[in-house]
This record gives structure tokens, C-alpha cells and sequence, in this order.
């Protein structure tokens, strides 16, 4: 990352708006639902897409935002129904067609006309390649989402103020008290949330402790990860590795009698991604020039880790009689984080020793792999 003011690569979302949704849990019995923030959020990117600074959007599809994101059209609907309900949207004819009009989005894009503040957030455009909607929804999580929101409100704010854009000294910090009381979840039910918010954060623990049989966690420090800020990243493009594994994949849910949707698919690969690939983009032979060796490890080890998850489904199933991933992708991303080290072991140590050279000396950061191995 260049020494320069970095943003997150996203839309706005207005604080004001945010504030309503708030209004609304904490006064009135009416709750937001989490499919309510996700309907939302989908519409001020299209906001974007349309460049229509008046919040008024022409090009809505609500079945092309249930298709991508993996989530029900008929849950979708009943969001947009309460954003429509709580006067968030409506529905205008304007010029003999219908539009979507978003409450107010034209006064807090104009605050020099309305006497408003200019005060927004940005969601990044990397939220809608992973699986935190799809999961927040599902298990009925609306305050998961309104942690993200909270997360991404600080980060914007640590980045404006950041003079040299180094992203890995901007953070947030969580205690697993106040994780409890705004998740209202016990400790188990946070770290569940947290394992979803991955995809998009790095988190570190602190203040860990093991009580009995139970982990008790002081602290959670948040990172943003790089896909948020660098522009046309490619960090969420795992088409071309989903055409070599998918397959295998496949095969292997069906062998379990595991129920999947396609964005859980596509989530295990951006957990592959983040998790393995990044790690060994500067893993080289020994002839400096290609990279057979990393590459041939990248698929064993795919195959090898899900022989692993297979081994624990089949002893999970023996002893309970069932088994049940809370999410696919971040069971996936546990494992590929637990098996990584002792599996690089098997990959001569000169190779790892000049991958972690060749990367410092290309990109004056940390290695990747000197956390790992």
C-alpha cells in the first residue's frame, strides 16, 4: 500500500439514516430485521451504480440481490416491506415509470443547501462477495450487522486521520463485555458472530483464558483487511480456483449430505484465498521462475483439509447422531487456519526463507507467512 490517504472502496450510508434504524430498535417494538439493513444497504449501492445523487433508483432488482447474496426472495421482500412500512422508501412515478425513492438521501447529499452535517460511513463493495449478509439473515442477526456498521463508521473515521495509509495500524477495539451487551449474546454467541465477520476483519484476541472447559476472552481488536480499501482489488475474483476445486467440493458436500448454496461455495474459496493463497503468493522453486511446488501444494492441501472436516463430521455424527455447520465458510476458514502450519512443514524451509525475502523485499511489509511459520 502506498504512503497516501487510503479509503474504504465503497458507498456511503448516511449516519442520519443509521440513527433512524437505531431509533427504532431502542424506542419501538418494531426491531429492524436484518434482511431490513441488508434491502438497504443493496439499494444505496445501486444508488451508485445509477449515480443518482437524489436517492431516487430506476434499475432496482430485488431478485438479482436474492440470487447474489444466497438469500430468500421472499426474505428480501418482507426487509424492503418494513423499509416501506417505517417510510425508509417508496415507491414514485417519476417521468410515467415507477422509481424507488430513499427518504432523505438527497438532503444529506446536499448538506450545503439543507443545513445538515455531511456525516457518513462506507460499506465496502467486498461485504456483498462474501457470506456475513447471507449468515446474519439466516440466524436472524440483526445486531450482528449493526456491529459491522459500528466497525466500519470507526474505520472510516481512523483512515481519514491516518497521514501515512498504513491500514495495519488502524484497529478497533471490542471488549467481551460490551461484544455481550450489543450482540446480546452470551460469550459463545459472540464468538460465533466474530467467526463471520472474518471474511472482512482480522481479529485478534486478547486476555484469553481457559476456565474449566469454557475459553474466556477479554478483548477483540479489529483490523480491517486490504480488500476493503484497494481499488479494483481482486482480492474476491476466485473464479478461475473455484473451476479447478469445485468439483472436489462439490463431491464432498454431497458425500456428507451436507445442504449448500452457492455463495457458500464461493465463501469456502474467498477463506481458501485469504487464508492460504495470499500466504504463498512468493513461494517460488528453486529455479526462481515457477511455481509448481505451490501450486501442487494449494490443491493437496485443499483436498487433505476436507478428508479432515469429513473425519470430524463422520466422528461428530457417531457420537451425537448428527452434525450441523453454523457456517460453512468459517468452519472452513478454522480449518484451513489450524492445518496450515504443520502442513507447510512439509515444504523445504530454504523455499519458505527466500518466499518471505522475496516478499519483504517487494513490498517492505511483514511476510505473510512469518506469522504462520
Amino acid at each position: 500500500m502506498k504512503e497516501s490517504r487510503i479509503r474504504i472502496d465503497g458507498f456511503r450510508m448516511h449516519h442520519a439514516i443509521l440513527k433512524e434504524f437505531h431509533f427504532l430498535r431502542d424506542q419501538s417494538f418494531e426491531r429492524p430485521p436484518a434482511s431490513a439493513y441488508v434491502v438497504y444497504m443493496t439499494m444505496l449501492n445501486q444508488l451508485q451504480v445509477e449515480q443518482n445523487q437524489r436517492g431516487m433508483l430506476k434499475e432496482y432488482n430485488l431478485s438479482y440481490w436474492a440470487k447474489k447474496l444466497g438469500i430468500s426472495y421472499s426474505t428480501l421482500w418482507g426487509g424492503r416491506k418494513f423499509l416501506e412500512d417505517h417510510h425508509f422508501v417508496k415507491e414514485e412515478i417519476h417521468e410515467g415509470l415507477p422509481v424507488i425513492r430513499l427518504k432523505d438521501v438527497d438532503k444529506y447529499n446536499t448538506p450545503e443547501l439543507n443545513g445538515v452535517s455531511l456525516n457518513y460511513l462506507i460499506i465496502p463493495h467486498a461485504l456483498f462477495e462474501t457470506n456475513i449478509l447471507a449468515e446474519f439473515v439466516r440466524t436472524s442477526n440483526p445486531e450482528g450487522i449493526e456491529l459491522l456498521l459500528s466497525l466500519l463508521n470507526q474505520f472510516r473515521t481512523g483512515l481519514s486521520f491516518s497521514k501515512t495509509g498504513e491500514m495495519e495500524k488502524i484497529k478497533q477495539e471490542r471488549t467481551m463485555k460490551t461484544l455481550k451487551l450489543q450482540l446480546n449474546k452470551n460469550a459463545k454467541g459472540v464468538r460465533k458472530t466474530l467467526s463471520v465477520l472474518e471474511a472482512l476483519f482480522s481479529i485478534e484476541f486478547t486476555g484469553i483464558e481457559i476456565r474449566g472447559k469454557q475459553i474466556w476472552i477479554k478483548k477483540a481488536t479489529f483490523f480491517l483487511k486490504p480488500e476493503c480499501v484497494e481499488e479494483n482489488t481482486d482480492e474476491f475474483n476466485v473464479h478461475s480456483l473455484m473451476a479447478k476445486l469445485s468439483n472436489e467440493l462439490t463431491y464432498f458436500f454431497d458425500g456428507h449430505q451436507i445442504k449448500f448454496k452457492p455463495r457458500d461455495q464461493i465463501d469456502v474459496m474467498i477463506s481458501f484465498k485469504q487464508e492460504v493463497m495470499n500466504k504463498l503468493n512468493y513461494l517460488m522453486d528453486e529455479d526462481d521462475e515457477s511455481f509448481t511446488i505451490r501450486d501442487r501444494f494449494m490443491k493437496t492441501f485443499f483436498l487433505q483439509t476436507m478428508d479432515q472436516i469429513g473425519l470430524h463430521i463422520h466422528t461428530e455424527k457417531q457420537r451425537k447422531g448428527s452434525f450441523h455447520f453454523y457456517s460453512i465458510g468459517a468452519f472452513f476458514r478454522m480449518a484451513f487456519r489450524k492445518y496450515l502450519p504443520g502442513a507447510l512443514k512439509k515444504i523445504p524451509y530454504e523455499l519458505i526463507h527466500e518466499a518471505k525475502i522475496r516478499e519483504y523485499t517487494k513490498t517492505g511489509q511483514t511476510p505473510e507467512l512469518h506469522g504462520v511459520i
